[in-house]
């Protein structure tokens, strides 16, 4: 099938081999080599039971490097290039009616699956920072949701509730605390909607998914952001909030051991150093003032996510038990009480760093 994919892009007999790349859980992804180039490629299966509209993110990553060619070399950081077929198409479909897509590959470089060292944190920061600067020049209004509402609240919540009061698999009563939980924070996170709503905080073009994973490093820096099918609409607060509810977690997303569970001030502090220096003069007022509060809005979304998926009978995520929705959703509950315990010293070090 590889082979055939990349007939429309060169001669077979240029096909030197290929191999699998990576441990995506969502697009099947291939490292390309060629014997008469030095240059090797990355052929991805677009997902479309998750991406339904795959044109869509196809024209999202063209738009997005239509301003590639303003990226000042001081920067050093990339996008990676989607190469056209022969036929001038960015996508390519296959007899059974996948879609393929071939970009650039990055010589050297390497991802990493966690956060473990400042350095990274400070290099998380800086880089996606920069992408939020880099398309602080771009409408928002032309890129399209990759998976709509993917993080509004007020749709998390509503299925939340539905969750709730439908009581699927009849778990509602074993978790009535930590429903109560949830819901005793709607109403203050939910104001961030409303500042949205009202215009007084911006809808920006927004990575959506910044886990450390989706950085490329080479040595010690950042050199490139990918997994770009997300990019679309958003808030800054999606995309500073996630990085630090999974890079400024001291544990895995699943740890039964809720001790272990806390919100590391090392990683938030070297993450938002990076990201302020890039983003501070685009960032409005409100932006800044509810900045502190993103880690929480982002854990939050997932834990009434994994709850809504415990209550509903494990329909969504993949499990390893039956009780696994559970273990996830309180690992949030205990990372929100982790960070609020913290937010003094979250919104010092945020005032020092604008400062």
């Amino acid at each position: 099938m590889v082979s055939n994919i990349i007939n429309n892009y060169y001669f077979p007999e240029s096909l030197c081999s290929y191999s699998l790349l990576g441990n995506g859980n969502i697009n099947d992804t291939y490292k390309i080599e060629f014997k008469d180039r030095s240059d090797k490629y990355v052929l991805q299966k677009v997902n479309a039971s998750v991406f339904n509209d795959p044109f869509s993110i196809a024209d999202t990553h063209s738009l997005l490097l239509s301003n590639i060619d303003k990226i000042e070399r001081s920067e050093s950081y990339s996008l990676a290039n989607l190469i056209p077929n022969i036929y001038g198409k960015n996508l390519t479909i296959d007899g059974s009616g996948d879609f393929w897509r071939l970009t650039s590959f990055i010589e050297d470089s390497y991802a990493i699956s966690s956060v473990t060292n400042g350095w990274q944190a400070l290099e998380a920061g800086r880089a996606y920072g920069w992408f939020l600067k880099y398309c602080s020049d771009f409408d928002s209004s032309n890129f399209k949701e990759a998976i709509k509402d993917f993080h509004k609240l007020s749709f998390r919540i509503e299925q939340f509730k539905n969750a709730i009061n439908n009581n699927i698999a009849g778990r509602k009563e074993s978790v009535e605390d930590i429903i109560s939980f949830y819901l005793s924070r709607e109403e203050q996170l939910m104001q961030i909607e409303i500042l949205a709503k009202s215009g007084d905080i911006p809808i920006r073009v927004v990575h959506n998914d910044t886990k450390i994973d989706n950085l490329l490093f080479i040595h010690k820096k950042a050199v490139a952001v990918i997994d770009l099918d997300t990019v679309g609409p958003g808030l800054v607060f999606y995309d500073y909030g996630d990085a630090l509810r999974t890079g400024a977690n001291s544990t895995k997303e699943d740890e039964r051991d809720l001790d272990k569970v806390d919100f590391n001030i090392e990683y938030f502090y070297e993450f938002t150093n990076g990201y302020l220096s890039n983003t501070a003069h685009i960032l409005t007022k409100y932006e800044l003032e509810y900045l502190h509060i993103s880690p929480i809005l982002m854990t939050y979304i997932m834990g009434i996510r994994f709850l809504t998926d415990y209550l509903n009978g494990d329909v969504y995520y993949r499990i390893e038990s039956e009780d696994h929705n559970l273990v996830r959703t309180k690992v949030q509950k205990r990372l929100i009480e982790s960070i609020e315990s913290k937010q003094s010293m979250l919104k010092q070090i945020i005032k020092s760093l604008i400062q």
